[in-house]
């Protein structure tokens, strides 16, 4: 009954947002946040894997995946911080504020595992890491949601490109 319209996938956004801090026009924050995404996902299973199968090389992946995943997310954090503040546009979505915040609440979170591990990694697991590490999933995909919903539905921080029409390169030899 009150449904919102949809937008087509032509329709999904008339002008792309495109990424200043790039390399040769490729956005690097998207290139940067996969791996905090896999790292800091993959802390749960480890950590599950050390409670079921008691191989403390569990734990200590687990350690070690929570540094990987707090130190990529910390240098894509400053890529992404670079476009917000350099561009307007981002900082005008509501979408970007909330992918923001949603970072920031996954760096702290990582920052905290890393904090509760550090002493002993294999003691931390049981029942504080897991359960930290289990509430770090849910904010992995939440961040990684809204990331994706600002490239692919706003066209927020894509590939920049040149929006004027090309000419066909001659097929032969000029003429004179």
């Amino acid at each position: 009954m009150f449904r919102r319209k949809r937008p087509t996938s032509e329709q999904q956004f008339t002008r792309k947002i495109p990424s200043r801090v790039a390399f040769r026009q490729h956005p690097i924050h998207p290139m940067l946040v996969v791996f905090p995404i896999a790292f800091l996902a993959s802390v749960p299973a480890a950590d599950l894997a050390f409670v079921l199968l008691h191989d403390v090389r569990w734990a200590q992946l687990a350690f070690v995946l929570n540094i990987a995943g707090l130190a990529t997310g910390l240098l894509a954090a400053a890529f992404g911080l670079g476009d917000f503040l350099l561009v307007r546009e981002i900082r005008n979505h509501i979408s970007a504020w909330s992918h923001a915040v949603v970072a920031v609440m996954l760096l702290a979170l990582a920052a905290a595992g890393v904090w509760l591990r550090w002493p002993d990694p294999i003691r931390a697991v049981w029942p504080w890491g897991l359960l930290l590490s289990s509430a770090t999933g849910p904010v992995v995909a939440a961040a990684g949601w809204l990331g994706g919903t600002l490239s692919f539905r706003h066209g927020i921080g894509v590939y920049g490109e040149d929006h004027a029409p090309r000419e066909a390169p001659p097929d032969g030899p000029a003429e004179g």
